[in-house]
């Protein structure tokens, strides 16, 4: 059976952890948590596609298990492929009712996803906000793919339009997706200024998707619950449904704290910078530790940030100081982002978030798709892997 960790603090050593100047959002929003706090989680289910049957067959089923509370609404915007509407679906009581039915929508559009949070939020206002996208994932390259709608799928940029526009603060954003534990996603969740914690996988995410029932449970028995400890039990959740699973070996969950994510990024681009100026000396150095470093499943060019600066590192030949201080500096900081974690005995590698590092012809297909996502130009990446592969 394959073994699984579990970490509460960071993949980071605690003495290397550095010390924050302020409170991050998150932590501001746990601080304020009173007895009384109410809570609404939102499942926007893009089924548009070839999901449609996990919707009933399988998430459905386990949300009816967590018990009731008067202070945790949960509600479902669903658009199946086998329907022609979006529907409004209220779980309680062990059972989930219609509410309300509108026109079918494109759930691959930032638009619809701005209308969930907004109508969302004004049907069940609450203190604490919990939105799901359900559906698939490709890191940097989006989430929610609506077949009915030309493939169309939310990007990153729309991801941030959409809670921008919506303006309401989001507890914890999650996907049931796969490969959403990327930094291009946290640091576009980070552009918003409204998001707290994100909970997310930076690998494949099985077809059973979350265990809400494990997830979701303890707040409904405890609505007093802050929001970092709800991201805990949504690990916790999701260790205790897969971890006895052999075949789930490539299932890690993050919880990252988008605040400490705001707050790495000077850090994350001073190793981007130091990385570009040591690019022509190390090119080849650079090239095994991309090769020896872990990468996601279903994406052979995302690969984890944290292990690629561990092989970099391990690198005798690479001798710069300043490119050494940066990578042990980006890997303290991302790391320290990283919450809690939930990895497997084949995936120990993973710190938790992973970046894009395409090579060659792929790089030639992404280069331009990739050059519009707000982290690649922020930190200067994409002109780093421009220049890498030319």
């Amino acid at each position: 059976m394959s073994g699984r960790r579990t970490v509460f603090l960071t993949c980071i050593s605690i003495a290397a952890l550095a010390i924050l100047p302020a409170l991050t959002m998150a932590e501001e929003q746990d601080a304020t948590c009173t007895e009384g706090d109410d809570w609404t989680i939102v499942i926007y289910v893009d089924a548009d596609n070839n999901f449609d049957t996990y919707w009933a067959g399988v998430s459905q089923p386990l949300l009816l298990k967590i018990p009731n509370s008067e202070s945790v609404n949960i509600v479902a915007f669903v658009d199946l492929l086998s329907t022609n509407y979006t529907q409004v679906v209220e779980i309680s009581n062990g059972v989930n009712e219609t509410v309300a039915i509108f026109p079918e929508m494109n759930f691959g559009d930032g638009e619809t996803l701005e209308w969930v949070i907004e109508e969302a939020h004004s049907r069940y206002m609450s203190d604490h906000l919990a939105v799901i996208a359900w559906d698939h994932g490709s890191a940097w390259s989006g989430f929610c793919v609506d077949d009915t709608s030309g493939g169309d799928k939310i990007s990153l940029a729309e991801m941030e339009d959409a809670i921008v526009g919506a303006a309401v603060p989001i507890d914890i954003l999650a996907f049931d997706a796969c490969a959403s534990g990327s930094i291009e996603t946290a640091y576009q969740a980070s552009c918003t200024g409204l998001v707290g914690y994100i909970v997310a996988s930076e690998e494949l995410v099985a077809g059973d998707g979350f265990p809400y029932d494990l997830m979701f449970t303890p707040v409904a028995l405890d609505p007093t619950k802050c929001p970092k400890d709800v991201a805990h039990d949504m690990v916790l959740g999701w260790a205790q449904y897969y971890d006895p699973l052999e075949w789930a070996w490539y299932s890690p969950l993050s919880a990252i704290d988008i605040g400490a994510v705001t707050e790495s990024m000077g850090t994350v681009k001073a190793w981007c910078d130091a990385m570009a100026a040591d690019l022509d000396q190390y090119r080849s150095n650079y090239k095994v530790a991309l090769r020896d470093s872990y990468t996601v499943s279903c994406s052979q060019y995302q690969v984890d940030l944290v292990d690629l600066g561990r092989h970099i590192l391990a690198d005798a030949a690479v001798s710069d100081p300043v490119l050494r201080s940066a990578t042990e500096a980006m890997m303290t900081a991302v790391g320290g982002a990283v919450v809690f974690l939930d990895d497997t005995d084949r995936t120990a590698a993973c710190g938790g978030i992973s970046v894009y590092w395409g090579v060659r012809n792929t790089w030639v297909l992404n280069s331009d798709a990739y050059s519009a996502i707000s982290f690649a130009q922020f930190a200067g990446w994409w002109a780093f892997l421009d220049d890498y592969n030319t």
